[in-house]
């Protein structure tokens, strides 16, 4: 009676632990498959588990490629009472890639395995004082793959301003700050099908925005055409029978990020869902906005001078800007390298602003803060919380700003994580590690053939052994079979054996895996 109240409390506490949604929450059925790109029209029609191949050019700095497969998706789940620590590679599941350039030619950066350990916190705090995102990871989607902030690393340079505003988009250091770049206006073209790409210096794949085939995979109302001739999918939005969105990723201060939809009352689960409309719209003179095509770039609204430190003592919107940081004309024009660039409006985060500063409420015009989130209620979290979500418009295109606003709602409390507590408790140890599950074999009544089905890890190879009766020796039906390509199970079948005995016996033993990059560090 002891042992069984034990094992009672163990099961009670392990359903405790997996309910909460930042442990329950993560992608990992996949974690057993290798991760796959698409690098140009001519490999198309072959995914590669290694790349760049033959032929194909590397810019990633340090002329670093993947010289040997990584698994994708979420590998390893620990948690303590206080934090959840996740082992990824960075890589996603469905096919990543192809990536072109604005022209259409190869986009030169390839992403790169890159061996995640994050903390993440499980106890999430509002923060009395915003902070603004650094540049980098911000999140992790709950496929593994980071999260970057709605800006890229440019902002514009003014190099003068009489008679007419000058200069250029400089990168870090040699930018200006204020007039920072949205990613997605400048960026977007270098996307792949997923709505991600990579940095030149660590290709480090990302999402600024709505991750589109992770959307589909986790079934967040998103339909997906593909394309035989590219061997591809395009996805678009699926209202047929709308659902709240599924979580899609944890921000670095332990809130949820939701896909686009979300209940119409915040606080009522029996509302009707609907889509999450954004805070921000375009400086363009309507919403009782600035016109930045008339006026210039010569104002910052409210919300982006708290963000970028621009003092604001009387608390207007807009706030009159010095000469000395103009920003660009919606008109202006640089010629460079790439050719002609227009700085036009929705260019800068500077050309939005928020509604709630015009006077406008939340959840009347409008859904989601200046964080790009809302108090309410979800599936997952019946008694509320604060969640992100991810804007897009009625078309399915992604609008500013994308994800996440420019501050983080809480604190951020995560990152990398050195070192994981030896008190940690293991929730899923997948990838190379999982442990494989033999199915129920199905028997074929006219022919006596036994279809044998087992969870396998791509790049593994197994033995396959059978017997009559457990009594006897074991003997080898196949010594190396190779486990199926991209899939999670393999599957062999072993023809008339249920014609030939009333009885038989079946194991599988995995014997080998391929070289593979690891999943986290000391693996």
């Amino acid at each position: 009676m002891k042992t069984i109240l034990s094992l009672a409390c163990l099961i009670a506490g392990s359903m405790t632990a997996q309910a909460d949604p930042i442990l329950s929450s993560w992608f990992t059925e996949n974690s057993g498959v290798l991760a796959r790109v698409i690098q140009n029209g001519t490999n198309q029609t072959t995914p590669l588990t290694t790349w760049p191949s033959a032929g194909i050019t590397n810019n990633n700095t340090g002329g670093a490629a993947q010289a040997v497969p990584a698994y994708a998706d979420v590998q390893r789940i620990r948690y303590t009472a206080t934090d959840v620590y996740i082992n990824a590679n960075g890589f996603a599941s469905y096919t990543m890639g192809p990536w072109f350039t604005n022209g259409g030619g190869l986009f030169g950066f390839w992403p790169l395995a890159r061996d995640y350990q994050v903390r993440i916190t499980r106890s999430p705090a509002p923060a009395a004082t915003k902070t603004r995102h650094p540049g980098g990871m911000i999140g992790m989607m709950v496929n593994g793959v980071a999260i970057y902030d709605l800006g890229d690393a440019f902002s514009f340079h003014q190099t003068a301003n009489s008679p007419s505003v000058t200069g250029t988009d400089g990168m870090g250091a040699t930018g200006d700050g204020w007039w920072s770049r949205d990613a997605l206006a400048v960026e977007v073209v270098t996307f792949d099908p997923g709505f991600a790409h990579q940095p030149g210096n660590n290709g480090q794949y990302h999402y600024h925005a709505q991750p589109k085939a992770l959307r589909y995979q986790l079934g967040d109302n998103v339909q997906a055409t593909y394309n035989a001739a590219t061997n591809t999918y395009t996805y678009t939005e699926d209202t047929s029978n709308l659902h709240h969105s599924p979580i899609l990723g944890w921000a670095y201060d332990g809130y949820p990020i939701y896909g686009p939809y979300g209940y119409s009352s915040a606080m009522n689960a029996a509302s009707p869902v609907t889509r999450m409309r954004t805070g921000f719209v375009l400086r363009n003179g309507q919403n009782g906005t600035q016109d930045l095509r008339v006026t210039g770039r010569v104002t910052m609204p409210n919300w982006a001078a708290a963000v970028f430190g621009i003092a604001n003592p009387g608390n207007t919107n807009p706030v009159t800007l010095p000469d000395t940081q103009y920003g660009p004309t919606t008109t202006y024009q640089t010629t460079g390298p790439g050719g002609v660039t227009t700085y036009s409006l929705g260019r800068y985060c500077g050309d939005y602003d928020f509604l709630g500063d015009l006077g406008q409420t939340q959840s009347v015009g409008f859904d989601l803060d200046q964080y790009n989130g809302r108090n309410c209620v979800t599936p997952e979290f019946p008694g509320g919380t604060y969640a992100y979500f991810v804007t897009i418009d009625a078309s399915g295109t992604t609008v500013f700003p994308h994800m996440l606003g420019k501050q983080y709602y809480g604190t951020p409390n995560a990152g990398n994580a050195t070192t994981v507590p030896g008190t940690a408790v293991e929730l899923i140890n997948g990838g190379p590690n999982t442990q494989e599950v033999m199915h129920p074999p199905a028997v074929n009544a006219s022919n006596g053939n036994v279809t044998l089905t087992w969870s396998s890890v791509e790049g593994g190879t197994y033995r396959l052994e059978v017997t009559n009766d457990l009594t006897t020796s074991w003997t080898t039906l196949n010594a190396a079979m190779p486990a199926a390509a991209n899939a999670t199970q393999t599957t062999t079948t072993e023809a008339g054996a249920a014609l030939s005995t009333s009885k038989r016996f079946y194991r599988t033993t995995r014997t080998g895996t391929a070289t593979y990059d690891p999943a986290y560090p000391g693996q």
